[in-house]
Parts: C-alpha cells; structure tokens; sequence
C-alpha cells in the first residue's frame, strides 16, 4: 500500500462541465448581440418638432436637393428636399432597421446595410426590404419643421 494522498485535480467531468459552461456562454453572447439587432427600434419620445443633433431642424437647414436625418417622437425622419417642397418619411429601413438616406445623384431614398431601395412615395423599388417607408406630414412653423403621423395610403 502506498501512503501518497490521493490526486486532486481537474477530473474530466469538471473539464466537461468547465467547457460546457463555456460553451454555453459564448452561444449566449452571440444569440443576445443577434437580437439585440434584429429587435425592433423604440420611437416614442421626444418632441413633435424634428430635432438634430444641435437642437431644433428648420426648413433652411436643409440644401436644395439635400436630406436631414432628425428625431422626434415619431422616431427617425428622414425630410427631403424637392422644388415643391419637403418630403419627410420614416428614416428606419423596413428589412432590418438601419437609417436610410437619400442619395441625390440616383434620386431615391438607400439603405446602406442591405441595399434596399425606396423611392419618395416610401415605396420598395429593389432590395430585400418588403414594405414601404411611412410617410409623415411636414409643416415649417416658426420654431422648426413640425412632424405629424405617417399619413396613411
């Protein structure tokens, strides 16, 4: 008989369990960053005028044939500039939520995640996007460009 202690030390359950933990873990993080963006963007909040990033958007802000992304309570709007006047729709593309822009030289509204395309009626015209941009009712008051609901149809 040997007098020796018996070995204490990692077993293989424990390097199992360990490893599984691990595992585990892992998946985790990559499942919470993956709904994390393709969860849907809250609006609500804040004020029923457009609001950049330096306070208040007003009509002049925006350049001829030129495009402002601002927040309201609406969400994101995204106004554009046209010769008869402002077109304001909802900035959030409608395939998987990221901020649309306008792009001047091909005259219609891209997202720059998936391509999706829309024109500015915020109808789909290419892209993996199925459902139209809301529109939104734009009036130019003295304290900024009001925002009202997507109109409907």
């Amino acid at each position: 008989m040997s007098d020796s202690p018996p070995l204490v030390g990692p077993t293989r359950r424990w390097v199992s369990a360990l490893l599984s933990l691990g595992f585990i873990s892992t998946i985790s993080g990559f499942a919470g960053t993956i709904l994390a963006y393709l969860w849907p963007a809250a609006g609500g909040g804040g004020s029923e005028f457009l609001v950049g990033s330096h306070g208040p958007l007003r009509a002049e802000d925006i350049d001829s044939d030129g495009s402002v992304v601002g927040r309201s309570r609406l969400g994101k709007i995204l106004v554009v500039r046209r010769p008869d006047g402002l077109v304001g729709m909802q900035a959030t593309c409608t395939h998987l939520g990221c901020t649309v822009a306008w792009n001047a030289t091909s005259q219609l509204v891209e997202c720059p995640c998936h391509g999706a395309r829309y024109n500015l009626h915020g109808e789909v015209l290419a892209g993996p996007a199925r459902e139209a941009l809301g529109l939104v009712s734009l009036t130019i008051e003295e304290d900024g460009i009001r925002v009202r609901p997507p109109l409907e149809g």
